[in-house]
């Protein structure tokens, strides 16, 4: 859970780091910070959500949408428990929500575009041609915790719906989230899953993330996730992965070939 930065003509930027708001472990703020002279100077940081609660909010992720900035964030507003008469209470579920920021960092709008979602794993949002997408790893209540896309149409958010059905069931947040990368109305999404064994997906999309491809698999059988993904023109793209001791690639074309693999660094 890490900060960002994004820019807007490479005049304008928004970053954010993360403050913890009380003693509590998963207890920290999203903090927002603005700079409209090339980042040399900058205001003075606010809080991005406005629940006033002390808990979990971070995975952010921020892009330029025309002009303004998009934020996706998980929040835990709902996960904090509440206390009821006889000491005991119940947390909800970890949300994702969406708010669109303007470059004095002014609150343009606000969503909640799922209700539950995966605790602890990156977020990741790209602008098509018809707009914003946002990818990230949803949570059924049977623990089902699979790779699902949300989309910005008409100034209205789609109803989630899954990437592909992976039916990963695990009890616990694999921290290792999904990337997105736009081309125009081209899109790929890369992502980890473990099913029955560990592996790296990637899927295409040609209608602004409507619809996928079938996943192909990328790794080769020692995945450990942590993927990024970029978008080369419309018809491919370069993806990077975690596996056993090196960091891997691969540019893979939207028809789901493999056009050449790479093995950019090792790692401990």
């Amino acid at each position: 859970d890490y900060p960002m930065i994004s820019t807007l003509h490479g005049q304008n930027f928004l970053a954010h780091f993360l403050q913890k708001s009380s003693e509590g472990a998963y207890s920290y703020d999203i903090k927002m910070t603005v700079s409209n002279d090339s980042g040399q100077a900058w205001n003075a940081p606010f809080v991005l959500h406005d629940d006033g609660k002390e808990a979990e909010h971070g995975f952010v992720s921020v892009t330029p949408y025309k002009d303004n900035f998009l934020v996706v964030w998980l929040d835990g507003r709902n996960t904090v428990i509440a206390e009821a008469h006889d000491g005991h209470g119940q947390g909800g579920a970890m949300t994702l929500r969406a708010a669109i920021l303007n470059t004095n960092g002014e609150k343009l709008n606000e969503w909640e575009l799922d209700n539950s979602v995966c605790d602890c794993c990156q977020t990741a949002v790209s602008v098509t041609s018809s707009g914003p997408v946002v990818v990230y790893r949803n949570r059924s209540e049977e623990e089902i915790r699979d790779m699902y896309v949300v989309r910005f149409v008409d100034e209205v958010w789609t109803d989630p719906k899954p990437v592909h059905n992976d039916n990963w069931n695990i009890a616990g947040c694999p921290v290792n989230g999904p990337r997105i990368s736009a081309n125009g109305n081209h899109v790929v999404v890369a992502w980890f899953t473990a099913p029955d064994e560990p592996k790296v997906n990637v899927v295409f999309s040609k209608d602004g993330g409507e619809t996928f491809t079938n996943p192909v698999r990328l790794d080769n059988g020692s995945a450990i996730g942590r993927v990024d993904a970029v978008m080369l023109g419309e018809e491919k793209a370069f993806v990077t992965w975690m596996e056993g001791e090196n960091i891997e690639g691969a540019l893979v074309s939207n028809s789901g070939d493999i056009l050449k693999r790479y093995v950019i660094a090792n790692s401990s």
